[in-house]
């Protein structure tokens, strides 16, 4: 499907399992973990290589027929009892209003891709809920990690529908703000990781690529790779890892978790509070708020949408309708001066340029 604009609709709102020394516990050992506090998640809030490198998709080391036959046996184990319409993908998912919803929208996405043969994936998922970016500069980005403990672990309970999980296992891996959540889970073939806020010399680090070695065919996800303190993206396919020591590991990390799978993020561009949002396999899509405070699809495309792309979306918008500049300028400054809009991040943290 090629890019499309969609100026002015509105949006609608199997048994005991044998011990084993197990990826995480080779983590542990070959990177000294230490335990992190984990946080009890108090409810909904409401949002306003080598061998090492198994490429995702069709180019997965152990190929793509053979990761989705695991993944295809692990599921079937799970959910013997599941109708057709169960399986099914459903409505498309739109933009959720909740902590919650997102965290479960963002579980059933990965586990679509992950039945599909993608076992390296990488998501965004919004933590400004629980944690305002304008925070970050003054108490630092571990902050940023115990403010969003919870939200991770609940994403992480949420894969495989939550079935045959026996717990959660939470540690820092660089002895800052690195984490893995680590679901563990009575069938052996369910266990997955999510790594979140993985900088570029940890990901690309020897102890790192043996973990991605060690979990084999099993579910590996990187989260919010944009909000580490050496912060990277996938689709800018290794530029940003220039400065590590073996850059081509980075080109090749990037091919290895080019599928993102789940992706929200809410930033203001040309005046507009904008909206980032994919579930897979649909298209991605871009929302605004506009003038009357409703979210508004302005457009969509199959590939996440660059920022020159965004840009003319918005301008057909604009001019569908009759949009002037000073409405929407002085919408972001009210916003702003009420405390409900917050300086943007730079094109290139967005990925954009």
């Amino acid at each position: 499907m090629a890019a499309m604009s969609v100026a002015g609709r509105t949006a609608r709102e199997p048994g005991p399992r044998r011990a084993r020394a197990g990826p995480f516990v080779l983590l542990a050992a070959t990177a000294g973990v230490a335990a992190a506090v984990v946080v009890a998640f108090g409810g909904e809030t409401f949002l306003q290589l080598p061998s090492s490198l198994r490429k995702s998709g069709t180019a997965v080391a152990t190929g793509a027929r053979a990761a989705s036959v695991l993944a295809r046996r692990a599921t079937e184990a799970a959910t013997e009892d599941k109708t057709e319409e169960d399986e099914g993908m459903g409505e498309r998912p739109s933009p959720p209003n909740s902590t919650e919803a997102m965290c479960k929208q963002a579980a059933d996405a990965v586990m679509r891709a992950y039945r599909d043969g993608y076992t390296r994936q990488t998501v965004r998922i919004r933590t400004d809920a629980l944690y305002s970016g304008d925070n970050l500069y003054r108490e630092g980005i571990q902050a940023l990690l115990t403010a969003t403990i919870p939200l991770l672990e609940s994403f992480t309970r949420k894969l495989w529908d939550g079935d045959y999980l026996k717990g959660v296992r939470t540690s820092i891996v660089d002895g800052e703000v690195g984490t893995l959540f680590y679901r563990e889970a009575e069938n052996a073939l369910m266990d997955a990781s999510v790594l979140y806020l993985m900088g570029r010399d940890l990901v690309t680090s020897p102890k790192m690529l043996n973990f991605f070695e060690s979990m084999g065919d099993r579910l590996v996800v990187l989260a919010n790779t944009e909000q580490a303190s050496a912060n990277w993206k996938v689709e800018n396919k290794g530029k940003d890892f220039y400065l590590v020591s073996d850059s081509d590991v980075g080109v090749r990390i990037c091919e290895t978790f080019q599928q993102q799978s789940y992706y929200f993020y809410q930033c203001p561009i040309n005046n507009w509070q904008m909206t980032f949002f994919r579930a897979y396999p649909h298209p991605w899509e871009i929302y605004i708020e506009d003038l009357n405070y409703q979210r508004v699809k302005v457009g969509e495309s199959m590939e996440k949408p660059n920022y020159d792309t965004i840009i003319g979306w918005m301008e057909e918008y604009e001019t569908a309708n009759n949009i002037k500049v000073s409405q929407k300028v002085g919408k972001y400054l009210k916003d702003n001066q009420a405390g409900e809009g917050a300086q943007g991040p730079s094109l290139e943290d967005l990925g954009l340029r």
